[in-house]
């Protein structure tokens, strides 16, 4: 299985592949070159499901066996956030038919694919991933995400999620919630947000049209209370909606932070597309971008337990100095292109997997806190044009 994904990645890495095979492991892997016919044959018989189970066995793993002190959240949840992003995809018809597109006045529809990802903010651990059409809906989507979540889970989004029956099925599977709002999402909110309240406990009512939508997804309409916060911040305010209504237990100024975390779901984005490429498809079929997408996901969760495992031994590795660190993911996700072979087929023994994590611990990067920039919004008149990395 290894054998035949790493055969279809691009030919430098191909080549790199080859002389790490010939000098580690030449006699007992038994790893001989494979011609392009024949990976193009086997290729399309490798289902990319087995990338997604082997991301979902590689976290249930990591969480089994990581010491509680290290498993961070807000309040003793599992902190998990969920957003989704586009994919430009290589301009083939066939990809066009199946995903989708978009296009503009001076250009045809480019194929373009939705991704959604839910995020372990505190371990930068993508947890799922889903792959749909460009204009599949990203509440779909993160409900998708909610298969593979626990009762201990507190789930973040930004605007644009929210709908009642969204917040329904979070409270029918008694999941916790936080999510921003937009100003008019109901009148409710709109009241709250035009009033000088700090916070307010509401009851959700569906309207008959909303009950309408809620039945044809097969849910049953019931009255939600949750709890409304406006947050302030030198930039204006926003409100957030969440499912934690003891004012107590959850003090309205924790969630400033809570929300802040969100954003490392959008690092990790910028994980995926800058250093793991993810948009530099090795093929152009449907299957082939369902399999380059899933295993890249698969790739950056395994750097990110690598860095996890890591950074035991950073302590040591910056005694002496006066700023923080912390490893840097690209140096990892450079060297798993040497040892990922070796790291899942057991070539590598205890004793240099200890020393690779030692040699990891000292690839650091040095940690600038409170900074911030703004989006720059520029006006591309090209033809065509990427999407951002967000």
């Amino acid at each position: 299985m290894i054998e035949l994904f790493l055969n279809t990645q691009h030919h430098s890495l191909k080549a790199e592949l080859n002389r790490f095979f010939q000098q580690k492991f030449p006699l007992s892997f038994g790893y001989r070159n494979l011609s392009s016919a024949a990976v193009t044959k086997a290729r399309p018989k490798f289902k990319a499901s087995a990338f997604i189970e082997l991301l979902h066995k590689a976290v249930d793993y990591a969480y089994h066996h990581l010491p509680r002190k290290k498993q961070k959240g807000w309040h003793g949840f599992r902190t998990l956030a969920v957003d989704g992003s586009d994919l430009t995809l290589p301009n083939k018809p066939s990809l066009l038919a199946f995903f989708g597109g978009h296009g503009n006045n001076n250009s045809p529809d480019k194929p373009m694919a939705k991704l959604s990802c839910l995020y372990d903010v505190y371990l930068d651990l993508p947890i799922d991933a889903q792959l749909d059409r460009k204009h599949a809906s990203e509440r779909e989507l993160a409900i998708r995400h909610l298969k593979v979540t626990k009762d201990n889970d507190l789930l973040l989004y930004d605007r644009g999620y929210y709908a009642y029956w969204f917040v329904l099925e979070h409270t029918l599977r008694e999941r916790a919630f936080c999510l921003r709002l937009r100003s008019n999402a109901n009148k409710q909110i709109k009241a709250f947000t035009q009033s000088n309240k700090k916070q307010a406990i509401i009851t959700l009512n569906p309207s008959e049209g909303l009950c309408k939508q809620t039945h044809d997804k097969g849910l049953e309409c019931i009255d939600i209370t949750v709890r409304l916060i406006r947050i302030k911040t030198s930039k204006g305010q926003y409100v957030l909606m969440t499912s934690l209504t003891d004012k107590k237990r959850y003090p309205m100024k924790d969630f400033y932070a809570l929300y802040h975390a969100r954003w490392r779901v959008e690092e990790g984005y910028k994980v995926q597309k800058a250093f793991l490429e993810v948009e530099n498809f090795s093929g152009q079929t449907v299957h082939s971008i369902q399999q380059d997408v899933h295993a890249s996901i698969l790739i950056h969760a395994l750097s990110a337990l690598a860095c996890i495992a890591s950074k035991t031994s950073i302590t040591q590795a910056v005694i002496e100095r006066k700023k923080d660190y912390k490893i840097n993911v690209a140096m990892i996700i450079r060297s798993l292109k040497g040892s990922l072979i070796a790291l899942l087929t057991g070539k590598m023994s205890g004793k240099n997997i200890y020393l690779w994590l030692k040699y990891l611990a000292k690839e650091l990067s040095i940690i600038k806190p409170n900074r911030s920039f703004e989006r720059c919004k520029v006006r591309c008149r090209r033809e065509m044009h990427r999407t951002g990395y967000k």
